[in-house]
């Protein structure tokens, strides 16, 4: 009797099922498609739990292919000072459960990989997501990238110098990535015919590095070297100007043009995706505004070539003066990762 109580209580939470799309019950099935499902809890923040279970359900479909992925559970203390006017800082401790799920490099850059419906489910406090690999798109889109990457190796010629050595580690990165994502999708039977061209485009890159690495080549003059400004979101105005100003007192040349480097500036953001400042409500604490971002310099293409500092500003009452304060946290940073890079090239 207790047992049937507590179906029909399970039973009367959930939608009907007419209500629900058929692909939570049961996966599609389609030529030249692998099909997989993922669920998060669905929070006060329904964007966040539609990433969750987006990012989930890319997982799930590398993980069919017994791919390594990454999801980890992380417990953290977050501790924020607020202080209001005419009163004494008062530090509040939080502790923060996360379900870190990452889809890693591999998933990221398989291509044909999309999540095609979600659906959220109110009663059940549950999202769904439904997503699939096109195994016919990411054979073709990895032999395009395998084709650039030869290109981009024949573009550089016979040249000795260290800008060049600069763009064959970015296109050894680049065979790395794709040698990965080749070798997921043969697991499918797919994408096989393009195993003797990346061996081949391996040994010659392999051969130029040789090469270079033998040969005695002259320090980078940092002065005709150009960096540009790439951010994953839009910068207030002025604050890309002050940017530029900064790469310039470090010594580079500022051109969004065919520039060498990138001062690359990452945000996280709230719930709606990346912002550069964004409103963070917490029950113990009420409203802070907060700035997370990931500050790195990359090649042209995008491979690292410092280390990624973190830039995290927490406060309380009001966003003023935050501005101030990232561009106290840039003029820290940024001629530190410059003479690090620098250091290492001469």
């Amino acid at each position: 009797m207790v047992l049937a109580f507590i179906l029909t209580a399970v039973m009367a939470t959930q939608p009907p099922a007419s209500e629900r799309p058929g692909w939570v019950e049961r996966l599609p099935e389609a030529p030249g498609r692998l099909y997989a499902m993922g669920t998060a809890d669905l929070g006060a923040q329904e964007g966040q739990s539609i990433t969750r279970a987006s990012d989930r359900a890319r997982l799930e479909v590398v993980a069919r292919l017994r791919a390594t992925v990454k999801g980890q559970t992380s417990i953290s203390t977050r501790t924020t000072e607020l202080q209001r006017e005419g009163q004494k800082a008062v530090g509040a401790g939080e502790r923060v459960v996360r379900d870190d799920v990452s889809v890693g490099a591999r998933a990221e850059d398989l291509p044909g990989l999309v999540v095609e419906q979600t659906f959220t489910d109110p009663e059940a406090r549950t999202v769904y997501a439904l997503a699939y690999l096109d195994l016919t798109q990411a054979a073709t889109t990895l032999g395009s990238r395998l084709d650039r990457i030869h290109q981009a190796r024949t573009r550089l010629g016979k040249e000795l110098s260290r800008k060049v050595l600069w763009k064959l580690r970015r296109i050894t990165m680049d065979l790395d990535r794709l040698e990965e994502s080749v070798a997921l999708l043969s697991l499918t039977g797919a994408g096989q015919e393009l195993r003797p061209a990346l061996q081949a485009e391996r040994t010659a890159v392999d051969q130029r590095m040789d090469q270079l690495n033998q040969a005695d080549l002259p320090p980078v003059d940092f002065s005709r070297t150009a960096m540009a400004v790439r951010s994953n979101v839009d910068l207030p105005l002025g604050v890309e100007g002050y940017l530029k100003s900064q790469v310039t007192a470090c010594g580079l040349l500022s051109r969004e043009m065919d520039p060498e480097l990138i001062l690359d500036l990452t945000f996280a953001g709230g719930s709606k995706g990346p912002e550069f400042i964004f409103a963070d409500m917490d029950v113990y604490s009420g409203i802070t505004y907060r700035m997370e971002a990931k500050l790195t310099v990359t090649e042209s293409g995008g491979a690292p070539m410092t280390r990624s500092v973190p830039i995290v500003i927490v406060q309380g009452d009001s966003p003023e003066g935050m501005v101030n304060q990232f561009r106290r946290q840039i003029e820290r940073w940024l001629p530190r990762l410059l003479g690090e890079l620098k250091a290492g090239m001469q």
